[in-house]
């Protein structure tokens, strides 16, 4: 067989989806409660299904047909005005706006866009896994800040100012955060848009969780002075339209930003999901979105993240985490359980599906500060699969102590 690609060396293959694989064959075989993926596990809205079902029906052939590799023009205005309604930004559906086959797509492309060979690329440690090897497949540097669960996984602007270097070309953030549910301190992004003036580097913002927030709202980069023209920002529908399915998201930047994600998209993915698009221009009129989120999103999984918070404290008094802000995660820090064990946090998820049928993601998957960590989804399960979840990861615990 001819050899394959040097960039396979580079990239490893992602444990969340070796374990989205592995669920959906457990699926068959027995009870397994799922604390790992990050899926939602809401329906969308009915509207939005009741609309496909009668464009397929009516206008298939328009329904399901290419269109531009920025998506449809009608979809990316809504866009615009709903970022202006919500966060006060300002961009042109025609020129600042793109849509992507997901966040993970976004991200790829942003990346692709503006990192050359070599140079880096600065994330925080932990952070999404996704995106170390992205960064690697563009042949950018990693770099990392460490966060820890002693200042609820807020970054320091002091170590951000050390690790920049002349061959620094971007700063990933993401707020609110996978793992860890934190929301950026507004302090540390004023301080973080000043330096990528100063230094003259890229802020790649992923907003993936942007409307996942249970206390406060989130401190959007683009807003700040200075910070447009060197922001690109990368959303997902898949988490606030419960649609991960249609694989559809989009990217704002500055015009001269989108156009190169355009002409690298062209020759990834041609254009994007074209039935979806159509669905969201339903997911948009009328209030449904703002309704969907205000009634039944954010009250469900604000419920279960109050339950899964309280059952950590009962079932695991000895670990250490911090109430999530936003997003679907608790990291969970279970190093005092670990050493009694004498396991490593991948050994703890390993056994403790083969044992309990319950899974959780080592925190070591999402960067060396994660090591002797979980991180658990309160969204995949209901609050009677929540409480049997960790009711079995307690009596697994304690069975060793």
């Amino acid at each position: 067989m001819p050899s394959l690609s040097f960039r396979l060396a580079y990239i490893q293959a992602s444990p969340i989806r070796r374990i989205a694989a592995l669920l959906d064959e457990a699926r068959r075989k027995g009870d397994i409660i799922s604390f790992g993926g990050g899926a939602p596990s809401l329906p969308p809205p009915k509207e939005l299904i009741d609309y496909i079902t009668v464009l397929l029906k009516e206008k298939p052939q328009r329904t399901v047909s290419y269109c531009g590799t920025r998506g449809l023009p009608e979809l990316r205005e809504l866009i615009a005005e709903d970022l202006k309604k919500h966060f006060g930004v300002d961009y042109d559906p025609k020129t600042e706006i793109i849509i992507t086959d997901g966040g993970t797509e976004g991200i790829f492309l942003a990346l692709s866009a503006v990192v050359d060979k070599n140079e880096e690329v600065i994330i925080l440690d932990p952070t999404y896994l996704g995106y170390n090897e992205a960064i690697k497949l563009v042949g950018g540097r990693v770099k990392k800040i460490p966060v820890t669960v002693e200042n609820g996984y807020q970054p320091d602007l002091e170590r951000l100012k050390q690790v920049i270097s002349p061959l620094t070309k971007a700063f990933i953030l993401l707020s609110p955060d996978n793992p860890t549910g934190r929301i950026i301190d507004p302090e540390f992004v004023k301080g973080l848009v000043d330096l990528a003036e100063s230094h003259d580097f890229w802020i790649i913002y992923d907003a993936a969780y942007k409307y996942i927030v249970f206390e406060e709202k989130d401190t959007w980069p683009d807003a700040i002075p200075g910070a447009k023209e060197r922001t690109i920002t990368i959303n997902t529908f898949s988490k606030e339209a419960s649609i991960p399915g249609f694989r559809l998201g989009y990217a704002t930047g500055p015009k001269e930003a989108i156009e190169a994600m355009e002409r690298i998209k062209q020759y990834v993915s041609l254009a994007p999901n074209t039935v979806g698009q159509y669905a969201l221009l339903k997911f948009y009129e009328d209030g449904i979105k703002d309704r969907y989120l205000r009634e039944v999103v954010i009250p469900t999984y604000k419920k279960r993240r109050d339950l899964m918070y309280e059952l950590i404290k009962e079932y695991l008094p000895e670990a250490r985490t911090v109430l999530p802000k936003g997003a679907f995660y608790f990291f969970v820090d279970i190093r005092y359980y670990l050493e009694k064990m004498r396991r490593d946090d991948e050994e703890f998820a390993n056994r403790l599906l083969y044992r309990k049928n319950v899974v959780v993601i080592p925190g070591s998957h999402f960067g060396d500060m994660g090591k002797g960590h979980v991180r658990m989804t309160f969204v995949s399960e209901t609050e009677d699969r929540i409480r049997e979840g960790m009711k079995r990861i307690g009596a697994y615990v304690f069975s060793y102590l």
